[in-house]
């Protein structure tokens, strides 16, 4: 049976591992993003709450649509013979 100090120092070494993984992702994407234009580094929150927004509003328009009484044959009858007199 291993002992806790063994198990703590081998969760410990597994923490570093994926502390030093991540820190070199975090270095290839500042690498990349260092490149990059600080204008569109700053629209692209923009454009995101653009595309939430869209994505949004679109869903809701659904509930708001309003079924429209059909018009009678009496009022399109009438509107039509007005129009050929």
């Amino acid at each position: 049976m291993k002992t806790t100090s063994a198990i703590n120092l081998k969760n410990q070494t597994v923490m570093a591992d994926g502390i030093f993984a991540a820190s070199q992702i975090k270095q290839n994407i500042m690498k990349k993003l260092g490149n990059t234009s600080p204008f569109l580094l700053l629209l692209l929150p923009v454009f995101m709450m653009i595309i939430l927004t869209l994505t949004v509003s679109t869903s809701q328009n659904d509930a708001e649509i309003v079924v429209k009484p059909a018009k009678t044959s009496n009022t399109i009858v009438t509107q039509a013979t007005a129009i050929f007199k």
